[in-house]
C-alpha cells in the first residue's frame, strides 16, 4: 500500500463536480427564455385548468379587471357567495400551487446535493450500525499483530487458516482457502559500507532497526529482516550519486549538468515515486545498484509542529526515528502487478512461467531500503562534490548539504536473496445473493505484512473479520442480500498485489460476467482523517454512506462526510483517482471492474516498519479504535447499498461528467476541430447524452419500485415487466466500466487495459487519466497518438452501447434520444 496515500485527495481537486452539457448552435436572434418549472407533466394539467377556472377563469368568464370608460380598477360584479366561493377556492389554488412549484423544483433540480441528508436506514442498514465493537477489533488487531507474517511464511499460513475459521465461525459456511504459487524472495545476507576513499568516511550500515522498549514485538528475534521485495540478487561496487528522488526528471537533472551516473550505486530518498520505478530509473541511466532511504522531513519528524500529535521520532511521537526502515517490493508497478513471471495468467501450481531475468517487471540491478541514521554517512561522503542541494533537493538532516556526488570512494552493496516458487494462501468467502446471485459485490483487504503491519494492513485486516462477523448476525436473523456478497483476505499484496491479481487472473472469465463492484480497504486506520479514491460512478454512494456515520471525533453531530468536507476544505468531498498501490489494481485495471478504497488517515511515520505495532495503533493511530468501528460502519453501509439496493447505486452520469473534464485538460482539446480527433469529442457527446437518458429512465424505474415496497409487494412478486427493467438496469451497471477495457491493452504495458485509468508510468502511484494518449502526447508521437485516439474513441462509444438497454418503454421524453447514430 502506499506511503503517501493522501497525495490521492489532491489528484481530483481541479475536477469540477458539475454537469457537462451539450454546446449549443450560435445564432443571432436571442435565445428562447427557459421555463423555470420546465415541461409540466402530464398528470397535472387537469389540475392546472382546475385551478384557471377556480379563480374565475372559466372559458367565457375572462372579465377584465380595468373599467376602460371610466379608467379605474374594479372586481367583477359577482354575488356575495361568489365572492367568498372565489376566495376560498384561490387560496385553495395557491395551495395546490405550491405544491406544484415545490415538486417541480424537485424533480428538475438534478444538481440537489441529495447525500447532504442520511437516508433512512433499513433493518439490516440499522445492524451494520449497531453490531460492529471497538472491543471486538481491538482482539482481532491484536492477534493479527501477535507475530510478524510475511507473505508465504508459516506464520502467514496460520492467520489464513484462522481467518478462515473465524469466518466459518461467525456463519459464513461457503469459505475455503484458495493457494497459488508466485514468485517471493526472502533476504539471506546484506551488507553495505564504505570501503575507499577517506578513512574518516569510511563505515559500515548496521540494516537494523533499534528496539523500542516499551513496544515489546520491536525485540523479536525473528522480526523480517530490512530488505526489498522481488530485488535483484547481486552486489555492486561504485561511487555513490545522490538522486533526490530517484524520478526521471532528477536523474536528467545531474546528467544535463555533467555528474555521471554511469557504475555508480544511486542513492535515493523515498517520495515522489513508487520505490521500484526508482529502481528503473536508475538502471536506464547506467547505475549498477540502488539505495532508497526515508529522510525525516518526509515521513520523520522534522516539519511536523502544530499536528495532532507530538512532533518526534517514536516512541515519543508518531513519526519515523532515526533507525526506522520502510521496507517494500520494488516490482516495476506501472509495467506488470502480480506475480512477474505469469503476467495475465493466474500463478498455479503447475502454471507456465517465464525466466526472471526474462520478466519485464523486475528490476536488473541489486537493492537495500536504508535508515536515515544509515544514509547520513553517504551523504557525507558526497559531500562537496557534484551539484549541492537546489529546489527541492534538500531533505531534513542539518549537518549535510545534499550534493549528488559521486563519492570519492567506493560503497559496496550486497543483496543476497533466495528466490522461491511457493504457496499463499486467499481466504474466500461467499454469501449467495436470494434474487440476484449472478451479480456480485466483492470486498477485500490483503492480510500479509512486512512485519506485524498494525496499519499496513492489519487496521483493515480486523476490519473486514469484524464486518464478517456483522454479516453473520444479519444471516442469523434471517437476511439474505440481493446479490451475492463475496469477502476476501487476499495474500502476498505488499510483494506486487500478487494474491488479488492472481485471483482476478484466475477468475477473469466469471469476474467479467458477473463481478459488479469490488470495495477494498488496505491501511484501514491511521489516523482520524477520512480519505476515498474511487471510480467516479461510486462517489454518490460514498458521499450518501459517510453522511450515515457519526464522525467518532465530533461534539456538535457531524458525520464523517463532514469532517472529510472539510478536509478537502470544499463543500464536496474530493474523491481521489485509483492509480496503483493495493489490491484495487488488478479489478479495475485488468477487469474493469468498478472500484472504491477507502481509509482514515493521520500522523503515520512507522509505515513498512518494525514499529508498525499494535503498541504504536494504542498510543498514537486509534487509541480508542473508535475509527475502526466507523471504518467496518462504511464498508458495511456501502456493501449493503450495492447488494440490496433493488438499483445498483452506481452513476454512470457522475462518469461521463468527469470525462468531459478530463478531455478538456488534454493538449488536442485546443484542436478538437481537426478530423482526426473529431470522433474522439464527439464520442464523449454520445456517452454524457446516453447517460443523461439513463439516469432520467434509472430514476422513474427507482420511483415505480419504490411504490410497490412501500405497498407491500414481495420482490418475487413484482409485475414482470418491472423485474425486466430492474434486471436490464443492473445489467448494464454491472457491465458500463468493461466498456472502458481494451483487449489490446496499453502500449508497452499491455496488462493494464483500462483507457481511462493507470498508474502513471514514473511514478507509479499516482494515476494517469487517459494514459495511453498523454504519453504519446508527450513523446510528440503522432502516429502513437492517432492510434491511441482511435483506441480510446472506441472503447467510450463501448461503453456507450452498453447504457442503450430499453428498459422503460414507457419513456415518451426528448424521443431525439431514443435512437443514437451507427458509433461503428
Amino acid at each position: 500500500m502506499p506511503q503517501d496515500y493522501s497525495s490521492t485527495k489532491h489528484q481530483a481537486d481541479d475536477v469540477e463536480q458539475s454537469q457537462q452539457q451539450d454546446a449549443g448552435s450560435s445564432s443571432s436572434s436571442p435565445p428562447p427564455k427557459k421555463n423555470f418549472f420546465g415541461k409540466a407533466p402530464s398528470f397535472l394539467k387537469p389540475a392546472i385548468k382546475w385551478i384557471a377556472e377556480a379563480s374565475g377563469a372559466s372559458k367565457g368568464e375572462y372579465a377584465p379587471l380595468i373599467n376602460r370608460g371610466k379608467g379605474t380598477l374594479e372586481l367583477p360584479r359577482q354575488t356575495k357567495r361568489k365572492i367568498i366561493v372565489t376566495i376560498v377556492s384561490i387560496v385553495g389554488a395557491l395551495f395546490i400551487l405550491g405544491g406544484i412549484i415545490v415538486w417541480t423544483i424537485m424533480h428538475n433540480n438534478d444538481d440537489e446535493p441529495i447525500h447532504k441528508v442520511p437516508k433512512r436506514l433499513t433493518d439490516p442498514e440499522k445492524v451494520v450500525i449497531d453490531v460492529p465493537s471497538k472491543e471486538s477489533l481491538r482482539e482481532y488487531l491484536r492477534i493479527y499483530t501477535s507475530e510478524a507474517h510475511l507473505a508465504g511464511s508459516d506464520a502467514d499460513k496460520r492467520q489464513a487458516e484462522w481467518t478462515r475459521d473465524k469466518f466459518m465461525e461467525f456463519g459464513i459456511s461457503d469459505t475455503n482457502i484458495e493457494t497459488y504459487y508466485p514468485l517471493l524472495n526472502y533476504p539471506i545476507d546484506r551488507k553495505l559500507a564504505i570501503v575507499s576513499g577517506p578513512k574518516e568516511l569510511q563505515y559500515e550500515a548496521t540494516l537494523t532497526e533499534d528496539v523500542v522498549e516499551e513496544d515489546e514485538t520491536s525485540a523479536d528475534p525473528n522480526v523480517v529482516p530490512t530488505f526489498h521485495g522481488q530485488s535483484k540478487n547481486g552486489t555492486a561496487l561504485g561511487p555513490v550519486v545522490y538522486a533526490n528522488f530517484g524520478r526521471m526528471e532528477d536523474f536528467q537533472y545531474l546528467a544535463d549538468r555533467g555528474v555521471n551516473l554511469t557504475g555508480t550505486i544511486a542513492l535515493m530518498r523515498y517520495g515522489g515515486a513508487f520505490r521500484g520505478l526508482k529502481i528503473r530509473a536508475a538502471e536506464q541511466f547506467g547505475c549498477i545498484g540502488a539505495l532508497i532511504y526515508s529522510d525525516p522531513i518526509d515521513d520523520g519528524p522534522i516539519g511536523k509542529d502544530g499536528g495532532e500529535n507530538p512532533a518526534k521520532p517514536y516512541p515519543e511521537g508518531p513519526w519515523r526515528s532515526p533507525s526506522s526502515v520502510q521496507r517494500g517490493s520494488v516490482q516495476y508497478a506501472s509495467i506488470i502487478t502480480g506475480d512477474p513471471l505469469t503476467p495475465g495468467w493466474a500463478a498455479t501450481e503447475n502454471a507456465t512461467r517465464l525466466n526472471r531475468d526474462d520478466s519485464p517487471g523486475l528490476p536488473q540491478i541489486p537493492s537495500l531500503p536504508l535508515s536515515y541514521q544509515d544514509a547520513l554517512p553517504l551523504l557525507r561522503a558526497t559531500q562537496g562534490h557534484g551539484i549541492c542541494g537546489g529546489k527541492d533537493w534538500s531533505g531534513g538532516l542539518t549537518t549535510v548539504d545534499y550534493c549528488s556526488g559521486p563519492s570519492e570512494g567506493n560503497a559496496y552493496l550486497a543483496n543476497i536473496v533466495e528466490d522461491r516458487i511457493g504457496p499463499i494462501w486467499n481466504v474466500v468467502g461467499r454469501i449467495e445473493g436470494s434474487e440476484e446471485p449472478d451479480h456480485a459485490i466483492i470486498i477485500g483487504n490483503h492480510r500479509d505484512a512486512w512485519v506485524y503491519g498494525a496499519v499496513d494492513p492489519s487496521s483493515g485486516s480486523a476490519a473486514l473479520l469484524e464486518l464478517a462477523r456483522t454479516f453473520g448476525v444479519l444471516l442469523k436473523k434471517g437476511w439474505k442480500p440481493r446479490r451475492t456478497i463475496i469477502i476476501i483476505s487476499f495474500d502476498a499484496e505488499e510483494f506486487g498485489m500478487i494474491g488479488s491479481t492472481e485471483w482476478v487472473e484466475d477468475h477473469r472469465d466469471w469476474l467479467n460476467e458477473h463481478a459488479s463492484v469490488y470495495l477494498n480497504v488496505d491501511m484501514g486506520v491511521g489516523g482520524p482523517d477520512f480519505m476515498a479514491a474511487a471510480c467516479p460512478s461510486l462517489q454518490r454512494v460514498l458521499y450518501e454512506v459517510t453522511s450515515n456515520v457519526p464522525d467518532p471525533r465530533s461534539t456538535t453531530n457531524e458525520t464523517v462526510y463532514d469532517a472529510w468536507s472539510k478536509l478537502s476544505d470544499q463543500e464536496t468531498p474530493v474523491v481521489g483517482q485509483l492509480g496503483s498501490g493495493s489490491d484495487f489494481v488488478s479489478f479495475i485495471s485488468h477487469v474493469g471492474i468498478a472500484s472504491a478504497d477507502f481509509a482514515f488517515r493521520g500522523d503515520y511515520g512507522v509505515y513498512h516498519s518494525n514499529y508498525d505495532s499494535f503498541h504504536w495503533m494504542e498510543k498514537f493511530g486509534d487509541p480508542t479504535f473508535e475509527y475502526h468501528e466507523a471504518l467496518v460502519k462504511i464498508w458495511g453501509l456501502l456493501t449493503l447499498r450495492l447488494s440490496d439496493d433493488p438499483v445498483i447505486p452506481l452513476y454512470p452520469g457522475d462518469y461521463a461528467t468527469q470525462i468531459g473534464e478530463y478531455a478538456k485538460q488534454l493538449p488536442i482539446y485546443e484542436t478538437s476541430g481537426d478530423d482526426s480527433h473529431k470522433d474522439f469529442f464527439k464520442s464523449i457527446k454520445k456517452l454524457a447524452k446516453a447517460t443523461r437518458r439513463f439516469e432520467r429512465r434509472r430514476g422513474r424505474l427507482v420511483e415505480r419500485l419504490e411504490e410497490e415496497f412501500n405497498n407491500g409487494t414481495d420482490a418475487t412478486e413484482l409485475p414482470s415487466v418491472l423485474s425486466k427493467r430492474m434486471r436490464v438496469a443492473n445489467e448494464r451497471l454491472t457491465h458500463f466500466e468493461r466498456g472502458f477495457i481494451d483487449p489490446e491493452g496499453l502500449k508497452g504495458r499491455a496488462w493494464f487495459k483500462h483507457i481511462l485509468y493507470a498508474p502513471n508510468l514514473w511514478t507509479g502511484y499516482q494515476s494517469q487519466v487517459f494514459p495511453a494518449l498523454s504519453e504519446a502526447l508527450e513523446a510528440n508521437d503522432a502516429e502513437a497518438t492517432l492510434h491511441t485516439i482511435l483506441q480510446a474513441t472506441s472503447r467510450i462509444r463501448a461503453a456507450t452501447r452498453f447504457l442503450k438497454a430499453d428498459y422503460d418503454e414507457d419513456d415518451d421524453e426528448d424521443d431525439d434520444d431514443d435512437e443514437f447514430e451507427d458509433d461503428n
